[in-house]
């Protein structure tokens, strides 16, 4: 039995030697395994849960370079698909002063894009009922056959009672249209229980004019948790609550992936079946611990470690 089944893209960023400066003034980078479900999953299996990933692979030795990732974080790969003369695809980023991160993709149609080879005969009924939940980005809902694939992984989850998170992670100029890209996310939202993301892309996805008005949207397709990360703090909102937990100030060096750390971490929590705000703040600390380091995912902690910091700060705060 597996706690969490990953279902997106995985990628290889290559992570700046020099902080602070723009991509074209860095010397030198870094290859990280990444990719936002994949890094999620790291995360998540360093926080002790059991996690798998669905998804495809190229069948080049960025590809493999993933999976010797994947297999030393303890993330299972029995279900991940290698497509034969497919580059797997890579971005390079460079980190501003402020510690905010800056992408530059190289995902080409037909050459670097293996998600788009995903097929709904790829997906493995069996696989997914041995799973407790599933979460997965938007990187499969935009190609026409890994979307009905991932679709088929939603029906498969719904069928067998699973917990579905989304974490759309939005890249709109890889849609073909506006109205492709709000038809399939209202068709997604649809399967989704727990709705991750942040405050500009809640919006974005429901062209809505407020804050509140992108939730309440949201929440009349069917999620019934909403967390948005929102400059000074994480919005939770429920069938039955709202309240806000502050983030935890740091220095923030690298904020690559900060977004799946926190996903990681609160998921990980309502998994152990914490309460809503034990699991927010589990997913607030393994976000501030990841950008405090540069790299994609060197700062991402051990549960141990993470339940250490959160003492911590509370203590302090307390003062």
């Amino acid at each position: 039995m597996m706690d969490l089944i990953g279902l997106g893209s995985a990628i290889v960023d290559f992570a700046p030697t020099s902080l602070g400066a723009p991509l074209s003034r860095v010397r030198g980078f870094i290859p990280y395994a990444g990719g936002a479900v994949a890094n999620l999953l790291v995360a998540a299996s360093r926080l002790g849960s059991k996690t798998g990933f669905l998804g495809c692979l190229g069948d080049d030795e960025f590809g493999v370079f993933i999976l010797r990732d994947f297999e030393s974080e303890g993330v299972d790969v029995s279900c991940v698909k290698r497509v034969r003369d497919i580059a797997t695809g890579i971005a390079f980023y460079n980190v501003d002063k402020r510690g905010e991160r800056h992408y530059m993709f190289y995902r080409f149609p037909g050459y670097s894009d293996p998600e788009s080879r995903l097929e709904p005969s790829d997906i493995s009924a069996e696989y997914i009922s041995r799973s407790r939940a599933i979460h997965f980005s938007e990187a499969l809902l935009r190609n026409p056959s890994s979307r009905q694939a991932a679709f088929r992984a939603l029906e498969i989850a719904d069928e067998h009672g699973l917990t579905v998170s989304y974490d759309p992670n939005v890249r709109p100029t890889l849609w073909n249209s506006p109205e492709e890209f709000s038809d399939v996310q209202e068709s997604a939202l649809r399967f989704v229980d727990i709705f991750l993301s942040t405050r500009d892309e809640a919006m974005l996805l429901t062209d809505a004019r407020s804050t509140n008005e992108a939730i309440e949207m949201i929440m009349g397709l069917h999620p019934s948790i909403v967390v948005l990360r929102q400059g000074e703090c994480y919005r939770v909102v429920t069938t039955d609550s709202v309240f806000e937990i502050p983030i935890f100030k740091v220095k923030a060096v690298d904020t690559s992936g900060a977004g799946d750390a926190f996903d990681a971490g609160f998921l990980a929590g309502l998994l152990k079946d914490w309460s809503l705000e034990q699991a927010v703040r589990l997913g607030a600390s393994v976000a501030a611990l990841k950008v405090m380091k540069a790299g994609t995912r060197r700062g991402l902690p051990r549960m141990e470690e993470a339940l250490r910091f959160i003492e911590g700060r509370s203590s302090t705060d307390a003062k």
